[in-house]
């Protein structure tokens, strides 16, 4: 299916820009470098479709393919409503964005890493980084946010 772009935004700190795209059988966060479309990191989200078996996986000839059942968590499928509200939640920064449905968060992407952190992975891999309460807590300043994270600045 066609990827659907259902959501962006610039952030004019960073002057990053993150996206949130529907490929049709799965759900990404992207996040650019400065001034430039070249996407630097990615989240993946949710599934659109049970998560497939990793033998599975060559058929979706795709950059971002769906999350396998061995990184998926079960609940990791998802179909959201028209009513749904997508929005984007930066850190004071500009150098991080979590991806917020119906004001709640599901998946972040810090500075330095290629790949986020989602809620609906049960482990690292390929898709990501399993969800880091405490890490999004103080990006995003919910918890007393810091100019100095260790591996991060």
């Amino acid at each position: 299916m066609d990827k659907k772009n259902l959501i962006s935004e610039k952030n004019p700190l960073s002057h990053k820009e993150a996206r949130f795209e529907d490929h049709g059988h799965s759900a990404w966060l992207y996040l650019t470098k400065p001034n430039s479309p070249v996407v630097a990191a990615d989240c993946w989200i949710y599934n659109h479709i049970k998560a497939p078996k990793e033998s599975e996986i060559a058929q979706f000839r795709t950059s971002s393919p769906p999350a396998v059942a061995t990184y998926a968590h079960s609940h990791a499928e998802f179909t959201p409503l028209q009513s749904d509200i997508f929005e984007f939640k930066w850190s004071p920064d500009g150098r991080s964005v979590a991806l917020l449905i119906n004001g709640i968060p599901f998946g972040f992407i810090p500075p330095g890493v290629q790949r986020g952190y989602s809620k609906h992975l049960t482990k690292a891999g390929p898709w990501g980084h399993k969800w880091d309460e405490k890490l999004y807590l103080l990006l995003f300043n919910e918890s007393g946010w810091s100019e100095s994270i260790p591996g991060f600045f």
